[in-house]
């Protein structure tokens, strides 16, 4: 069975909308770990727990371009992907 083509622009907005909501709760969820991994760490002062900071720095680097990316992508492409659909709509 072949993949469903979004092609009305409000199926467009809605997918735009989503992915800058899930976007935004990834970016709250990491600024919570990062507040929660550092409480823990100083209160533990625990060498063990460090290298479980660490990892988690790690993926926090990743984290925030993937992020990035994925807004410039819905505001580079989908967004005007949007645009031309309303047009076409509206005409």
């Amino acid at each position: 069975m072949g993949k469903a083509a979004i092609n009305d622009s409000e199926s467009v907005k809605k997918f735009c909308d989503e992915l800058a909501d899930t976007v935004e709760s990834l970016e709250e969820q990491l600024r919570k770990t990062e507040q929660a991994m550092e409480d823990v760490y100083e209160g533990w002062k625990d060498e063990k727990f460090q290298k479980y900071k660490q990892e988690f720095d790690k993926d926090k680097d990743e984290i925030k371009p993937l992020c990035k990316d994925l807004m410039e992508y819905e505001s580079d492409v989908l967004y005007p992907i949007y645009k031309i659909l309303k047009e076409y709509e509206e005409q």
